[in-house]
């Protein structure tokens, strides 16, 4: 095995291990090098790009900083830099070589004709080594984008995020399109890419990756599912520098969840409230909404049900509000007692499994006691309560 040999193999298996390391690998025993940057001063830049509290829509704003960016930006540049010198230096080896066996040539008179003779398969071997040197660079380019979309895709976003900025010359649109015809019918799948989109440090890149995605969505139905509702927020987010409309591709999930509501029919709704609650606020009193809208008592005897479903005590708060908003607007169309004394009952129970870290959906659930008030009877939320006990049998 030729010395050149030998060195690209140890370079190879120090890159496989380093790539093949999880986030929170131990400190190198080695000074590894990536781009100018030793491997543990990489991770502890990536983890101040990636924080958790960055993944979901509260406090995204707030996670876009730009001493992150800057820092993204110049490794990718340092990456890039090191790529192009690699290759330059590279190539002016191989480009002298024939020469220095030339000069080796004339120089030594005694094996002048041995040389002559052996000359074409010395440059055949010199090219030989060159291509299988080539062509490991571009595997380990591939193998390293493969990571990176495999990282994305089971939602190991950290590395994800290392893997792309060190990526040079790849082409991140590429690879969403590619992930995306693979993984497109599976909204998790697509949540995980919007996830992906929504950390990246550099405030372009996610333009340009929401550009992409607005019309992957629209080619398979996905901007009628839950992803709609993360893509058409994360958009917002970005105000006058997407060319994308989010609303229009809330608007088809909302109507069709609506119509799911007011039919009884909870599923999708609830799995959103329960993976997603920092989106789900953003949509409720907007969901809701079509009660109040599309009144029928047959509605209301449906939707009644659905505050209790909801997984998060601030989402009971507002979804009875909601409830007890259209009854109030449509009172005079049927009779309102026993809904009245079953709502009041509901929050009465609810009430009495909130905490001293629920200060606030307690002063959002005092606010909604108050609309028993506002009904035509004479009567507050305490009398409907105690009728409740009075007539717990007819219910």
């Amino acid at each position: 095995m030729t010395p050149l040999i030998v060195s690209f193999v140890l370079c190879a298996v120090k890159l496989s291990i380093v790539t093949a390391l999880p986030s929170g690998m131990p400190e190198a025993t080695e000074p590894l090098d990536a781009c100018g940057k030793h491997y543990n001063d990489l991770i502890a830049a990536t983890d101040s790009w990636y924080d958790k509290q960055c993944e979901g829509a509260k406090g995204r704003a707030a996670c876009v900083v730009p001493e992150h960016e800057k820092a993204y930006l110049e490794l990718k540049q340092r990456c890039k830099q090191a790529h192009d010198e690699r290759n330059a230096k590279v190539a002016e080896i191989y480009e002298k070589l024939p020469k220095y066996a030339a000069d080796v040539g004339t120089r030594v008179s005694l094996l002048k004709e041995s040389l002559r003779n052996d000359m074409p398969s010395l440059v055949e071997m010199v090219n030989e080594q060159k291509s299988l040197l080539e062509d490991a660079w571009k595997y380990g380019a591939q193998l390293q984008r493969e990571l990176m979309q495999t990282s994305m895709e089971s939602d190991h976003m950290q590395r994800a995020l290392m893997l792309h900025s060190m990526l040079v010359n790849s082409s991140l649109s590429d690879m969403l399109q590619e992930s995306y015809r693979y993984h497109g019918g599976n909204s998790r799948m697509v949540a995980r890419m919007l996830k992906f989109a929504r950390l990246l440090p550099s405030a372009d890149e996610r333009v340009e990756v929401y550009k992409q995605l607005s019309e992957l969505l629209k080619s398979n139905q996905q901007d009628e599912r839950y992803p709609a509702i993360l893509f058409a927020s994360d958009v917002k987010e970005l105000k006058d520098r997407s060319a994308s409309d989010p609303d229009q591709f809330q608007s088809k999930v909302l109507q069709r969840w609506q119509a799911q509501l007011l039919a009884g029919n909870f599923n999708e709704v609830l799995m959103f409230a329960q993976d997603y609650p920092e989106y789900y606020a953003h949509i409720e009193k907007e969901l809701y909404g079509a009660l109040k809208s599309q009144w029928s008592v047959e509605a209301l005897n449906r939707m009644v049900h659905l505050p209790n479903t909801l997984p998060v005590a601030a989402q009971r708060v507002e979804a009875f509000r909601a409830v007890l908003d259209a009854l109030l607007e449509n009172q005079t169309k049927q009779r309102n007692d026993a809904y009245l004394m079953r709502l009041a009952n509901d929050l009465t129970q609810l009430e009495a499994t909130l905490g001293a870290e629920d200060a606030e959906s307690r002063q959002a659930l005092e606010e909604t006691k108050k609309l028993f008030e506002q009904f035509t009877y004479a009567r507050d939320f305490s009398a409907y309560a105690e009728l409740y006990k009075v007539f717990r049998a007819a219910f």
